[in-house]
């Protein structure tokens, strides 16, 4: 759910690239957003798609300069800027090596030696009716928010937005008293003020010094990790939750916050839900099953309802549309303009489940399924039986099972195969369509989807990009 950023045994940082040195942007990178959106450990997937896209990138002049993530996303967010001024081949490099070295017990508490018997003892109080006894969550993510002050360098991020390395940085955090969104955001004071000049009802922009507290609170997970309190700045101190309860892909901030372009990595494949059958269900749903539709209904849906809208207001308000421009006029918006973008997932629905329910049944699935000395290892280890037991409590072998656990699931393997698979889905997006002469996409995405083979009309939205912006 995170990623360490400082020096590490393994780890040696490089001089910063040449073209970053003097401090600047990249020439023509200005306006480009990397948006990055919640779902715990899938966010190795996250770092394997940016490991192809980042430095493709850089070398077109189109490296991205603001960055922003909900969740895990916020993590790797937070951590890209903070070495950013390395180039963005050296950047996700260390990004890349650190996640591999990540594993449950630098995330959680040991689960049997801690937390069960404590939850216990706090459930029984509640029901009791003990005064001031709660159950704040079923995790404890205490090793994680110790971590975070020396994993990601935050003197260094601070420079690089000083510097114009990074233009901003923004955090998507949720207030709990209200349930507004909050984007606690680093970066230039002009950019953020225009930002809360668009008015939203739902969400606002808070100026910040980031901090470990800021990302702490955007990953808490509800009931599986409790709330933090953030008190700077002082002006919004309280208490929040991951802020993908409310916003699990922020795009609309990265927009408000000036992007021009913007890159997203999703953690599911874009398509249509599987029709329902009649008959289908031969047992009732346990808690897993409840479970992973709240979490998809938070982070997976609403982050493709919001691509398939962009990719739809490209093509509707692409010529521009004078009646609805005069609209936003008379609320005092910005008129409406097209905004290309890159969007990298998986190629099919539910195969990052199936990866931790594979990778589970081998590394945890019993003696008959543990092979050799490494299995004999990790078949005694505590966090073994760990995740056995968290295994068991998401629902164990139901259909879903692997889908909520790919959640949870801090095992090296399963993050080593994440890392291929993003990388591999993002070759296939810079190789296959839009094309890798010009990767920007303007149409909605179902075209994309639908066929990759270039059209006419493809052609058309491929002209389109390269001279909206």
């Amino acid at each position: 759910m995170f990623l360490t950023l400082r020096k590490s045994p393994t780890t040696k940082l490089a001089e910063p690239s040449p073209r970053r040195r003097a401090g600047k942007n990249t020439p023509g990178s200005d306006g480009v957003a990397l948006v990055l959106s919640g779902g715990g450990a899938r966010g190795a997937y996250e770092v394997g798609a940016l490991s192809v896209l980042l430095p493709a990138l850089e070398k077109r002049g189109e490296a991205p300069t603001q960055f922003i993530g909900t969740s895990v996303g916020a993590i790797n967010a937070a951590g890209l800027g903070a070495i950013w001024h390395l180039g963005a081949e050296q950047a996700v490099a260390t990004v890349m090596d650190i996640w591999r070295q990540v594993d449950k017990d630098a995330v959680i508490r040991p689960i049997l030696s801690w937390q069960v018997p404590i939850t216990a003892l706090r459930y029984a109080g509640g029901v009791l009716s003990v005064p001031r006894v709660r159950v704040p969550s079923l995790l404890d993510p205490g090793p994680l928010r110790n971590n975070l002050g020396r994993w990601i360098d935050w003197p260094q991020l601070h420079k690089n937005v000083r510097d114009g390395v990074v233009e901003s940085v923004g955090i998507v955090a949720t207030a709990a008293g209200s349930g507004r969104t909050v984007v606690f955001a680093e970066g230039a004071k002009d950019v953020i003020g225009a930002a809360t000049e668009h008015r939203s009802h739902v969400i606002s922009y808070v100026s910040a010094k980031l901090g470990g507290e800021h990302v702490s609170a955007s990953a808490a997970i509800p009931i599986f990790f409790p709330p933090i309190h953030v008190a700077s700045p002082r002006g919004a101190a309280g208490w929040y939750i991951d802020g993908g309860t409310r916003l699990a892909a922020p795009l609309k901030p990265a927009l408000d916050l000036g992007a021009k372009r913007i890159v997203v990595v999703g953690m599911d494949a874009i398509g249509e839900p599987a029709p329902h059958s009649a008959g289908v269900d031969t047992q009732p749903p346990d808690f897993g099953d409840g479970w992973l539709h709240v979490l998809q209904g938070q982070l997976v849906d609403p982050l493709i309802e919001d691509m398939r809208m962009l990719g739809n207001a490209n093509l509707f308000f692409g010529g521009g549309d004078g009646a609805a421009n005069a609209y936003r006029a008379a609320r005092g918006k910005a008129p409406y303009r097209v905004v290309p973008y890159i969007f990298i997932a998986p190629s099919q629905a539910g195969v990052i489940g199936k990866l931790a329910s594979d990778v589970f049944k081998a590394n945890y699935g019993g003696l008959g399924e543990m092979r050799g000395i490494k299995g004999w290892r990790r078949l005694s280890a505590l966090r073994g039986t760990d995740f056995r037991l968290l295994n068991r409590l998401l629902g164990d072998e139901s259909p879903t099972h692997g889908e909520l656990l790919s959640y949870l699931f801090f095992d090296r393997d399963f993050i080593d195969e994440l890392i291929k698979m993003g990388a591999e889905d993002a070759r296939r997006w810079m190789e296959e369509a839009p094309g890798p002469t010009d990767p920007w996409q303007i149409d909605p995405l179902s075209r994309f989807i639908e066929s990759s083979a270039p059209t006419a009309q493809t052609s058309t939205a491929r002209t389109h990009a390269r001279t909206a912006a």
